[in-house]
């Protein structure tokens, strides 16, 4: 069975490009979703040294690395508040670059209610023999077969973790999301492709896409996204800029809502943001969400957008810009931004001269990420000396 988890050709871990063909591809293409979307076996951990108050560490057989079985770690945990009707909904967590299955935060959404399942990607598993784990203390330790990271296989074993999830004492199998966090979230965009089961995913800092590129993550599968998307991605970010961000956007087949933030630190941090605990109760319990724009017009110098959800109820709006359009490195450009009017169903600023780039964002709440809003598509006008995104 485990053979036909993936499908052949790919199990080697091959990174496939474009090679000049049409840009999207079908998932079903490398992943077999009626193998994986049955319940893995499991096991206990047996590492002394990854043990953490709390939570359970567990081994869950995998899809086939080089044609040989294969285990990953993950930690899964419950809440402590009372078992609603139905079972506690549950949260996938996927680690960025770097990460691994985080004690630290897996107990933090245990704390919004959810049971939580977080995985390491890497074919590591983390050590807890710091008092205090932060994102740089964890140590970690190779399974078999060592360090890897291998796409494919790697978004097997998050589906794969999934069908356990779902399965879980007191889990409500129809109340799960994911959370995907930089590499995360480039792999969270291929998970929604392929598994249909989540309520909703949640896009934290990456899933952009680059149609120019060959890299398996260039966001090739979006267009097959089978459940609703929220982003919160920043304008300075390294690794996604705001127009690679918004072709992500317009390629989605599926979403929901996004929050383009000025200046968002980029870190495992992300997994605090009050924005996702507000998407995540969103899409589990029919919570209000974030306040939700339509696409932006342009009318002579002024910027307007519909207001299609208040959220918690809209307290205030601003215009962000950049007038930075020679500075080639885009996480360098300096944005800014000013308050915009809110009216009755709409919001609206005048453009500042000189912008390059801009977009509208709406608020409902204050958070120390600055995160609790929902954004508008950007807009970019012509430049003498237009940086390359």
């Amino acid at each position: 069975m485990l053979r036909k988890l993936l499908i052949a050709g790919c199990m080697m871990g091959v990174i496939c490009g474009s090679n000049g063909q049409d840009f999207r591809e079908a998932p079903e293409k490398y992943w077999n979703y009626a193998e994986l979307s049955r319940t893995p076996q499991f096991r206990e951990s047996p590492y002394a040294d990854s043990k953490c108050e709390g939570l359970r560490d567990v081994l869950i057989q995998g899809a086939p690395v080089n044609g040989q079985p294969a285990e990953f770690f993950a930690y899964y945990g419950y809440p402590e508040t009372p078992m609603p009707k139905g079972g506690y909904p549950a949260v996938l967590l996927i680690h960025g670059g770097g990460g691994t299955a985080f004690p630290q935060y897996t107990k933090l959404w245990i704390k919004q209610g959810y049971v939580v399942m977080a995985l390491d990607w890497y074919n590591q598993r983390p050590l807890t023999s710091s008092e205090k784990p932060t994102e740089t203390n964890v140590a970690r330790a190779e399974l078999e077969g060592g360090r890897r990271q291998n796409h494919v296989v790697n978004v097997a074993n998050m589906v794969l973790a999934h069908s356990l999830l779902r399965t879980l004492d007191k889990v409500n199998p129809e109340k799960t999301v994911f959370v995907g966090l930089s590499w995360g979230s480039w792999y969270g965009a291929m998970v929604a492709a392929v598994d249909p089961r989540f309520k909703g995913g949640i896009e934290i800092y990456c899933g952009d896409v680059k149609r120019d590129s060959t890299a398996f993550i260039n966001g090739r599968f979006h267009h097959a996204a089978k459940v609703p998307l929220y982003w919160v991605v920043g304008t300075n970010d390294q690794n996604a800029t705001p127009v690679t961000s918004q072709a992500g956007f317009d390629e989605c087949a599926k979403l929901e809502n996004h929050s383009l933030v000025i200046r968002l630190s980029h870190s495992h941090i992300g997994f605090e943001f009050p924005s996702c605990f507000r998407m995540a109760e969103y899409f589990l319990e029919g919570g209000s969400g974030l306040p939700k724009l339509s696409r932006a017009k342009i009318d002579g110098n002024v910027i307007r957008a519909d207001i299609l959800s208040q959220g918690k109820g809209i307290t205030h709006a601003i215009l962000c810009y950049t007038e930075d359009a020679g500075e080639q490195v885009t996480h360098k450009r300096l944005w800014k931004s000013i308050p915009a009017q809110v009216s009755e169903g709409s919001i609206q600023a005048e453009l500042p001269k000189g912008v390059h780039q801009c977009f509208l964002s709406a608020y409902d709440e204050k958070s120390r990420f600055n995160d609790l809003c929902g954004s508008t598509n950007l807009i970019e006008f012509p430049a003498l000396e237009k940086s390359e995104e």
